[in-house]
């Protein structure tokens, strides 16, 4: 560097030492005046201006024409600033040379003041392009890489110093908990998100990470919102160390909340799969006993109506035998109960005037009403019809309504009342403190009917209401209910598509809500007039010989009833209970035979396999199968094996007499 008062003496000692450096050597003089010039400029300056020094030697004009605009400013005013405190001057600006080049310079610079009022600087020039890009680069690198961090959608990253004050916290952060970039920013870690009894092992860890160096390992952590909600996240940690600059680190959390709603959803779905392949495997193992059962059921009920006929009406063991067909009509209705839970009664469903089902429910209900009790029922006019079973729905109201009688005994002023509506719209909202058992159907007709039982009875608490229609659940004392009827509603109404809502108060009582979707192309639901009774007389086929009906059963009582029942109105009777027998006689005997009706459910040998065999022999021989659960693949093989007739099996074996008649009358 030059000297202030002998610049000349050192001119050549700068000019050597500018050819083994880049950029220019110069030295600036202002004068008191304000005006300035070049004093000396090594020949650098033609790399940096594309100007030679002759040319810049007292005239600047050329160097601040090139000074970007935007810079011109600033650079006038760092070079006064210099000046005036006669400190060091650094700047940096923008150039474009001549040729069109734009070059980034920055020039430093030590003031000296002269004699002569004047400033002095000995001047350094250096070309930083390449730094300036490099730099400009890295700044927008670091700038789409914060923006790329900020915009990702679901997962929260914060960053943190070694105090635990946030530093960063983006978009994701924001939604997550709750805080925004510019409160959460200069906030501490543990009062923002940290619940109050992890505070210490969050501190324990950061230290540890600080002085090992190693990332806190990720984990799932329940965090704490801005409104104090507890969040689960899956937090994982990087640690940055960067020369030059203190320790931080980065938090990234991914919420976890809808993995744990999906995860939710996945173990409640998988509670209901077990509790439908419970219900079914229940189900299964109930129907098959129950079939067996039934049977049973009507060889009792059925020899007892034999023994009631061989008895005088004054004999004593009368009374005996009406007890044990009153045991034994509840020992069926159990039996129906159980069939229904398990889906195997007939299930064929037609248009039905559900007017017709209330009012035959109302005629059995009405022969066991206690005295005390006010039994309303009410149906609305122009009521749709609706695709139904109308055993199965006279059931449903049937068990709706015994539930509702128990609920009300002994309750002063006890009612219940039966009651269809006709409903164009089904209320999409529940009531407060519904329970929807059964969903609307999707898809609704544009009217339908909406039965009602209510009953002001004692109520149901909450938690017993959520198990109401689970099999066997039964609050009545024991012996006084099965804990099927509201399961057997449930399962019939589930079958036909239709809504089921309950709502019960404690106290206050109970109504239960059925919604069935009618049908728009039925005629209005009228009730049926009133059959002509058209039974058949004792001996339709008068002087005729009696007609020879084979009937075959593997169930040995059911085959001996039977075969009692029918020579007891004067019919012929052959009775097997293996089917191959069956069969074998009918191939070896002459036929004289004007009915087969066979069992559809036997061991070795199917009734439609049987039914097959004889039409094979003897087409036009009625046969008729009987079954007490008309499956799928009965209701279709029967008309491909010849089957004149399926019968669903009854519950008395008298209405299986009546259905033979019908069958040798047609």
């Amino acid at each position: 560097m030059h000297a202030p008062n002998s610049p000349a003496s050192d001119a050549p000692s700068i000019e050597q030492l500018a050819e083994f450096v880049p950029g220019a050597l110069l030295r600036y003089r202002v004068r008191p005046d304000g005006t300035d010039r070049i004093e000396h400029m090594s020949s650098g300056c033609l790399d940096l201006w594309e100007i030679t020094a002759a040319d810049l030697v007292d005239d600047t004009s050329a160097l601040w024409g090139m000074v970007d605009p935007s810079n011109l400013p600033g650079f006038a005013a760092s070079i006064a600033e210099s000046a005036r405190l006669l400190s060091d001057w650094s700047f940096q600006w923008r150039i474009t040379t001549p040729s069109g080049r734009c070059k980034w310079l920055h020039g430093v610079g030590r003031p000296r003041p002269q004699s002569d009022g004047s400033v002095l600087w000995h001047s350094f020039i250096l070309d930083v392009t390449n730094h300036q890009q490099i730099k400009e680069s890295l700044s927008a690198s670091e700038e789409r890489f914060r923006q790329l961090i900020d915009a990702i959608p679901n997962v929260a990253v914060q960053g943190y110093d070694a105090a635990l004050v946030c530093r960063f916290w983006n978009q994701a952060s924001e939604r997550l908990y709750g805080y925004s970039a510019a409160q959460a920013v200069g906030s501490s870690l543990l009062d923002l998100i940290i619940p109050a009894p992890m505070r210490a092992a969050v501190v324990s860890a950061t230290d540890q990470m600080m002085s090992s160096g190693e990332a806190i390992p990720a984990a799932e952590l329940v965090l704490r919102c801005q409104d104090g909600r507890a969040v689960s996240v899956y937090s994982s940690h990087v640690l940055l160390q960067r020369e030059g600059h203190p320790p931080e680190f980065f938090c990234i959390d991914y919420d976890l909340t809808e993995r744990q709603n999906a995860e939710d959803m996945r173990l409640q779905l998988q509670s209901q799969l077990r509790e439908s392949q419970k219900m079914e495997a229940l189900g299964t193992l109930a129907g098959g006993v129950a079939h067996d059962f039934n049977n049973i059921v009507a060889a009792i009920l059925g020899n007892v109506e034999l023994a009631l006929d061989d008895l005088p009406e004054v004999h004593p063991a009368r009374i005996s035998l009406h007890e044990i067909r009153k045991a034994g009509r509840r020992a069926r209705d159990l039996v129906q109960q159980i069939l229904a839970f398990s889906r195997r009664q007939d299930s064929t469903r037609q248009p039905t005037c559900l007017r017709t089902v209330l009012e035959d429910t109302h005629r059995l209900l009405r022969a066991t009403l206690p005295p005390d009790l006010t039994l309303q029922v009410h149906a609305d006019p122009n009521l749709p019809a609706v695709m139904a079973n109308a055993t199965q729905i006279e059931q449903v109201m049937l068990n709706l309504a015994n539930n509702a009688l128990q609920a009300v005994q002994g309750r002063a002023g006890a009612s219940v009342q039966l009651r269809l509506e006709r409903v164009e719209r089904p209320e999409a909202e529940l009531g407060r403190g519904e329970l929807q058992a059964l969903a609307i159907p999707g898809t609704w007709p544009g009217a339908g009917v909406c039965l009602k039982v209510i009953d002001n009875g004692i109520g149901m608490a909450p938690e017993t209401l959520g198990r109401a229609f689970e099999p066997f659940f039964t609050t009545k004392a024991p012996g006084a209910g099965t804990g099927l009827g509201l399961a057997v509603v449930h399962g019939i109404l589930r079958e036909h598509g239709a809504a089921l809502r309950v709502s019960s108060q404690r106290g206050i009582g109970t109504v239960f809500t059925t919604i069935f979707p009618g049908l728009p192309d039925a005629p209005p639901d009228e009730p049926a007039a009133a059959a002509p009774d058209t039974a058949p007389p004792g001996r339709p086929w008068g002087d005729q010989p009696a007609p020879h009906v084979v009937y075959v059963d593997d169930d040995e009582a059911m085959a001996f009833l039977v075969q009692r029942l029918l020579e007891r109105d004067g019919y012929r009777v052959s009775a097997y209970t293996s089917a191959p027998a069956a069969l074998d006689a009918f191939r070896q005997a002459p036929l004289d035979v004007a009915l087969c009706i066979t069992d559809y459910n036997m061991p070795g040998m199917s009734g439609l396999w049987l039914a097959r065999e004889i039409k094979a022999l003897h087409p036009q021989l009625p046969v008729a199968i009987a079954s007490g659960y008309i499956s799928e693949e009965l209701r279709l093989g029967a008309p491909a094996a010849g089957v004149d007739e399926v019968i669903f099996k009854p519950d008395t074996v008298e209405a299986l007499c009546a259905a033979i008649q019908r069958l040798l009358k047609h």
